[in-house]
């Protein structure tokens, strides 16, 4: 019976890594995605293009380093710049494109890891 009670104490722990980890990974794969089609348009030189794409592949480096503050324990500071950059993001690329939504659910994911708390301390 003691055994099950501390796995029970445990979970909460584990729960909020584990969203960390899944909010890093999705931020990792956004950015990416996002930084290797910025590169993929400087084909084109008209200083608008260049403007933009300069502007998405920053945002995207922005989302892996939210998503990596997330994972490493920063949460709230990492879903706050990973979900902003999202958001950014969206409004650069005119659309809602798989990278845009996998930062944005990062950021949002990010924020709820940092909220966790324990089951007993819901009252606080």
């Amino acid at each position: 019976m003691m055994v099950f009670e501390t796995m029970k104490l445990k979970m909460p722990l584990k729960i909020h890594r584990l969203l960390s980890l899944l909010a890093f990974v999705l931020a990792l794969i956004g950015g990416v995605l996002l930084v290797v089609s910025a590169l993929g348009g400087l084909g084109r030189l008209s200083i608008g293009s260049l403007a933009i794409n300069g502007l998405v592949f920053l945002f995207g480096l922005g989302a892996i380093l939210g998503g990596w503050l997330i994972y490493t324990g920063i949460r709230k500071l990492g879903g706050i710049i990973t979900l902003l950059a999202g958001i950014v993001l969206l409004v650069l690329t005119g659309g809602a494109g798989t990278a845009v939504l996998l930062v944005i659910v990062a950021g949002v994911l990010g924020l709820v890891a940092a909220e966790m708390k324990p089951w007993w301390a819901f009252w606080r």
